[in-house]
């Protein structure tokens, strides 16, 4: 647990807790090792515990009535998610599946319940974990309705990059394992339009298309280009 520590604490939402919290979380952490395609949670299943990606990605799914998988999310290393189903036992409401070989940190469903009695001040953190999600779901509603598509094509590449507001643009290159028809549904259009919308970024030096995946040489630079969430 020790060498993930740093990668856990990556996250803006974690890093803002007190250090004291920081621990007592992590003496509750325990991990699970997948491989890759292996399911971590079905949509429908009983939420068994909060997780913190510690190496790998994964990829947040649900299939539409067409029988076709629709990408919700990508949620790589320091993203922490699951907390919905502690609070209001629920059961998970996407599949999750890994991408990639990975590890995840997992506070067991008890044990969850255990910190927010010990330690009620964690509770306004995780209120402001679920306003995050909030905002990003409400800021992309918005943007469906006043902005070109040209422009939310690139607000749902920040948040899939971002792992919606978890982290801040960075640097480093990022490749997206996704199809243009899986970014055409997102964004209500047709893959012929996204494609030409990311030939377009491609010729800004925005991104590169591969089949099947997309790379973002610089997130933050295409942040910073269109400065719009």
């Amino acid at each position: 647990m020790e060498k993930f520590k740093p990668v856990l604490a990556s996250s803006t939402w974690f890093s803002a807790l007190p250090p004291y919290l920081q621990e007592v979380m992590f003496d509750k952490m325990r991990l699970k090792h997948l491989k890759a395609g292996q399911q971590l949670h079905a949509k429908g299943e009983d939420g068994v515990g909060f997780y913190g990606v510690c190496e790998g990605r994964l990829r947040v799914v649900t299939v539409g009535v067409d029988g076709r998988e629709m990408l919700f999310a990508l949620l790589g290393p320091g993203t922490w998610f699951g907390e919905i189903s502690m609070f209001d036992d629920l059961p998970r409401t996407h599949d999750n599946f890994c991408e990639t070989n990975c590890t995840v940190a997992i506070i067991q469903k008890n044990a969850f319940k255990a910190l927010l009695e010990q330690y009620p001040e964690l509770y306004p953190h995780f209120t402001r974990l679920l306003c995050t999600r909030v905002r990003s779901a409400f800021q992309f509603i918005d943007s469906s309705a006043g902005l070109s598509l040209k422009h939310q094509l690139v607000k749902r590449l920040l948040m899939l990059t971002t792992s919606y507001g978890q982290h801040l643009p960075k640097h480093n290159a990022i490749t997206l394992t996704l199809s243009q028809e899986s970014l055409a549904q997102m964004i209500n259009s047709s893959r012929q339009t996204v494609n030409q919308l990311l030939g377009e970024l491609q010729q800004e030096g925005l991104v590169k298309r591969h089949y099947g995946k997309i790379t973002i040489p610089e997130p933050d630079t295409l942040f910073s280009r269109y400065q719009f969430i």
